[in-house]
């Protein structure tokens, strides 16, 4: 059996908060076929290389759409964002202006609770963006754009560690505008149309100064709450950034064609991907996201450890419930944006997700993956009695040995599959034979 891949950890990770997760949803998420009249699924399939290796999937089933909460649905939440902020950001460096990209945290402990820290930014982002400050910020910048994004980690020694991600799209150059339809009927609103004028770059060390007047406000409000905050530290001599830090995309004459094509989405996928993500692992100092946590806990209720496991589903109990009542959003679009960025792509020529109509993170979390087909059809009680608790291992067969391993799979548990006439050319592709004759049905489909 070849060693799992993200995939598979993903899934047995997440069969795990079947019996751990405090949201119901996230515990039938991909547990029970979606329409309870279904008698059959289908096995989804992707030729990964030319050797007939499958990349297979099932489905049909209930999805959760819980993008803090669940690895399946956030892994693919987090991709469908990545996507569109990339393309964003591809629209607004061909337009000629700057993506800056700030960090804002607190200083914390165990004591905290997620709630007390959440709300306290909350308040503390209120007091940066609030009066003439933010005003004569944006001018300085140019900031003609901004998005915010969460993330969260927790540690050993100081607990949990929430930060905001904000990003900054930047042009200070002077830009026509132009009336569009907003709201109610005849009512509009101005919109950017065209910058006037040769691009204005904006470098690192600048965007920090202009922003440190934003982090001193940021720390205003932090106080109301009984918080502050530090921006950087020092760590082996080096100074390194704590609760304060800026980025700015770069794209410039040093950067490859692979690496400019690839940047935006690090860039984007760095604030929203936290489901891919890693802490620092320090033994007794562990900074875990809180997927990692749910990977802790699924290989201590592996290995028999109730300690560890019941301590790590206090934590997640704390994440979920939290972040469900609290309402957390990873990345909404100011109203016009989306499609403001939709009509400058078509303009320039930029393909990409922007052109299509916007997901919702129930869409992402039900949409089949790029380029599968149904390969077979499978019994949906031999799913949930079976092929549910054991999916890992039927990837793993696909990846290894394809169609005939598959099929293999099901025979060596007595459970019938149906191939298509898809799935029976690439048997025989792989094989070069047809598939052999059905099985006897497995006892527990009955």
């Amino acid at each position: 059996m070849p060693p799992p891949d993200d995939a598979d950890v993903r899934w047995a990770v997440h069969r795990a908060m079947w019996t751990v997760s405090p949201l119901r949803k996230v515990r039938t998420c991909r547990r029970f076929r979606f329409d309870a009249q279904a008698e059959e699924l289908p096995l989804r399939g992707l030729e990964t290389d030319d050797r007939g290796s499958l990349d297979v999937g099932v489905g049909g089933l209930q999805t959760c759409a819980t993008w803090h909460s669940c690895l399946c649905c956030g892994a693919k939440i987090a991709v469908g964002r990545a996507r569109d902020l990339a393309h964003a950001f591809s629209v607004w460096e061909a337009l000629g202006g700057t993506v800056v990209l700030a960090t804002f945290s607190a200083r914390h402990h165990l004591g905290h609770s997620l709630r007390t820290l959440v709300q306290a930014q909350r308040t503390a982002w209120k007091h940066v963006t609030s009066d003439r400050p933010w005003r004569r910020l944006k001018e300085r910048l140019g900031v003609r754009f901004v998005l915010r994004a969460f993330e969260c980690t927790v540690g050993d020694e100081a607990g949990w560690h929430p930060h905001m991600h904000v990003f900054l799209l930047c042009d200070p150059r002077e830009w026509t505008t132009r009336k569009v339809p907003w709201g109610t009927e005849g009512r509009t609103r101005t919109a950017l149309d065209q910058p006037i004028g040769d691009p204005i770059g904006i470098t690192a060390p600048y965007a920090e100064t202009v922003l440190a007047e934003s982090w001193q406000r940021w720390c205003e409000g932090l106080a109301e709450h009984g918080l502050d905050a530090i921006s950087y530290i020092l760590r082996s001599g080096q100074q390194e950034s704590a609760g304060f830090d800026v980025k700015v995309m770069d794209t410039g004459p040093e950067t490859s064609n692979t690496d400019m094509a690839r940047y935006p989405f690090k860039m984007a996928l760095e604030a929203v991907g936290s489901v891919f993500k890693h802490g620092r692992d320090e033994p007794g100092r562990r900074h875990r996201t809180p997927v990692e946590v749910m990977e802790t806990c699924a290989v201590a209720i592996a290995e028999g450890d109730h300690q560890a496991a019941d301590a790590d589903a206090r934590l997640i109990s704390e994440w979920s419930r939290t972040a469900t009542e609290m309402r957390f959003r990873q990345c909404q679009w100011p109203p016009l944006m989306r499609g403001w960025f939709a009509e400058k792509a078509r303009e320039l020529g930029i393909p990409g997700p922007l052109l299509e109509d916007e997901a919702t993170e129930q869409e992402l979390a039900d949409a089949d993956d790029l380029g599968t087909e149904t390969i077979a059809y499978i019994s949906a009680a031999d799913y949930g009695n079976v092929v549910a608790y054991e999916l890992d291992t039927l990837k793993a067969a696909g990846r290894v040995g394809g169609m005939p391993a598959i099929v293999a799979w099901f025979d060596h548990r007595g459970l019938a599959i149906d191939l298509t006439d898809h799935g029976t050319r690439l048997h025989h592709k792989r094989a070069g034979a047809d598939p052999p004759s059905p099985p006897v049905p497995h006892p527990l489909a009955a």
